[in-house]
């Protein structure tokens, strides 16, 4: 049986470097078994 995949584009403004912001979302990812990656933009994080 096929599993439905959901999909969600997140982007995050602010000041995200020097704060811990990779880590703290690495560690929800492996909580709640999300799989997804980080970009940096000029704009902000995708």
């Amino acid at each position: 049986m096929a599993q439905d995949v959901e999909a969600r584009r997140l982007q995050i403004n602010g000041i995200v470097q020097g704060v811990g912001f990779r880590p703290f979302v690495y560690q929800l990812a492996v909580r709640y078994g999300l799989k997804g990656e980080v970009a940096n933009t000029s704009t902000g994080v995708t």
